[in-house]
Order: C-alpha cells, then structure tokens, then sequence
C-alpha cells in the first residue's frame, strides 16, 4: 500500500504490481466535488514513471458518478500521462464508460479550441478550420439543392402535393411587405450615389454623366445587391428562425412519424416564393434608385423629370436591366436554400438557434455577393 500525502474521502491509492492504481469508491458527484478536488489536486505519482509501470483508475466502487465526478477522474488520469505514467480506466460500467467518454471528448475539443501554438500556428488552424468548413457547407448545400429538385419534380408529377397557401403566405411575408424598407433604402442609395457622381465629375465639367452612371449602375448592380442583401438579413434568417424553432420542438420528428415530408412543407414553398418574390423586389428597387437619383439630379442639376428621363432613354437600354434582373431568381435560390439549410441544422437548444440564424445571414449575403461578382464578370466578357 502506498499511501497519498492527504486523506480524502472517496479514494486510495496502492500498488498493484507494476501498476499504480487510484481506487475510487462511493459517490463522485458534484456534491462531494469540492472535498475530492482538494485532494486531488495535490495527489502525485510516487514512483518515478517508467516504462515498466503503468496507472490504473479502478471505478468499480463507484456508486454514482456524474459530469462532476467523471470531468475530476478523467482530469486525473490526463495529469498522469502527462507526467509520462500511461494510465486506463479499470471496472466501468457501461454507463459509466459512456460519460467518461463524452467528457474525454468535450475536453479534448475545448483543449483545441484553446491550445496555444503561437500565433502562426493558431492562424494556420483558423485557416484550416475555416477551409474545411467551405468545403463542407458546399457539400451540404448541393446536396440539399438535388433534394429539393427531386421534391420539385415530384410535386410537378403530382400537383396536389404543391400547398398554395403556404407559397402565398410566404410570397406575402417575404415579398410584399419587404417593400417599403427595400424601396426606403434603395432611394437613399440612389441619391446618394447620384451626389457623388456629381461632385466628383464636377471637376472634369462632366457632371451631367452622373446620370448615366446611375442608371447603368442601378439597373446592373446596385439594386439587385441591395435588394438581395436585405432579402437575407430579413426573410432569410426568419426562415432559420422559423424551422430551427420547430426543430428545437421536434415538430418535424412529428412531421416525418406523421408520413408529412418537411421539404414539401417547409422548404419548397418558402424557396419558390422567394424565387417569384425578390425579382419583383428586385424591380422596384431599381426603380426607387433611379427615382433617388433623379430627386438629386433635380437638387444638384437643375434637370427636371423629361430631362432626367430623356437622358436614363439615351444611356440605358434593355440589356442593362435583363442584366440585373437575370440575377434575382439566382439569388433568391441561394438565400432561401442557406436559410432553410441553417434551419434544418438547429439542434435542441435556444444558443443553437442564435448560432444557425447569424451563420445563415452571413452565409447568404457571402454567397449573394460572390454570385453577382462572377456574374458580373461574365456578363462584360460576353459583351452584356
């Protein structure tokens, strides 16, 4: 027997052989924590560690064990082996080993989470960690594109399937009150960009093709970006919103026990009103940026409407607006699967939910803006 330096209950230690062995016994949970930990701490390996010897946690005395006991045993045999003493548990139940288990794996995460390695080491892993996650969101959200194309083809085939009230509801909520906060903002931006355009081509005696610049630059870009941007901030994440709070109900484990498919439910009309809605939105924020910028132009230059209009006839054609609007129902598919996707992801808790509705914004708005670029580009390269 070799005895520890304190006498805490719920312990001893001996030698067994070459092993040597922590025996645990009685109840280890959290009310008994503090008087466990005491001694604990201060426990040390007596021998020096060698290859010949091994450590042992012998728990079959355990009564009862509880996250509080299990994080103080598997503290102790980390401790150990850092000490260069390899040390394994002896007489776990099964449910015991369960719960020793998941706290070894939350410690090894959090450990990670927070390990030091310097800074380029730490930057390396953001990277790596960030990379990874690309990787697999885009995984997840072609996967999730080809589900829904199935639930569409097969909603095609069988029309009843297809809920006109649900895709009306959401049409409603996602679209037509969007309107006055879309058209509010694509105004001001209008003539914000209308006022600079003038100040700067002052300069240059040219402030008069500021009105040419806001015309090609509303109608390609600008509106379908604010429009889009909104559109996510607003319905995309009432979309996380939405589904993770039934997901944290388990109303879609209902759902699916019931023989109801939540992507017929749930997903596909939300996603098709959406489709239908922004390039209606789209529209007319195109229309308020060029009203925005025609209300400077007025303030500024002195151009009354027919003017104003006359020289938008002179610079702007159709190619410029298909341009734009061309971008919409991409962009709604993008929002409404990220939204829907983030949803479906929520686990059984409100932190959960916060988490799936800020990464579903982010998400869309990222890919939103990525999308226009490349669009963008290819549009000039083939000459549109």
């Amino acid at each position: 027997m070799l005895p520890t330096q304190v006498a805490a209950p719920g312990y001893k230690v001996e030698l067994r052989g070459t092993a040597f062995c922590l025996v645990a016994t009685g109840s280890w949970t959290v009310r008994e924590a503090t008087a466990l930990d005491s001694g604990l701490q201060r426990l040390s390996v007596p021998i020096p560690p060698t290859p010949d010897f091994t450590g042992q946690v012998d728990i079959s005395g355990i009564d009862q064990l509880d996250t509080a006991g299990a994080w103080l045993l598997q503290r102790t045999v980390r401790l150990w082996e850092e000490r260069g003493l390899e040390t394994h548990f002896v007489g776990a139940t099964e449910s015991f080993e369960i719960l020793l288990d998941e706290v070894r794996a939350r410690g090894d995460e959090r450990s990670s989470e927070t390990g030091s390695g310097g800074f380029f080491a730490n930057l390396v892993r953001d990277w790596s960690k960030a990379m990874t996650s690309v990787t697999s969101d885009a995984v997840l959200i072609t996967s999730f594109l080809g589900h829904l194309i199935v639930t569409l083809g097969r909603m095609i085939a069988q029309p009843w399937r297809f809920r006109p009230n649900s895709f009306i509801h959401h049409i409603d909520h996602a679209g037509f009150r969007a309107v006055p906060i879309i058209a509010l903002i694509c105004l001001l931006i209008g003539a914000v960009v209308m006022q600079q355009g003038v100040v700067q081509l002052q300069r240059f005696g040219a402030e008069t093709f500021a009105v040419n610049m806001v015309g090609i630059l509303s109608l390609r870009e600008v509106g379908i970006l604010l429009t889009a941007i909104m559109v996510a901030g607003r319905s995309g994440s009432a979309f996380t919103a939405e589904i993770g709070s039934m997901k944290m109900r388990e109303e879609i484990d209902a759902m699916r026990t019931l023989g109801i498919d939540p992507m017929e439910t749930l997903v596909a009309p939300r996603v098709l009103a959406l489709i239908v809605a922004l390039p209606l939105l789209t529209f007319v924020g195109n229309m308020m940026c060029l009203i925005g910028g025609g209300i400077m132009a007025k303030l500024m230059l002195g151009l009354d409407s027919a003017t104003y209009i006359d020289a938008l006839h002179g610079t702007v054609d159709m190619r410029h607006f298909m341009a734009g609007m061309i971008k919409a129902p991409f962009a709604a598919l993008i929002i409404g699967l990220v939204g829907c996707l983030e949803g479906l992801k929520v686990s059984g808790s409100a932190e959960s939910l916060g988490f799936h509705v800020t990464s579903a914004v982010v998400k869309a708005i990222f890919l939103v803006i990525v999308f226009d670029a490349l669009f963008a580009m290819f549009l000039s390269a083939i000459g549109v």
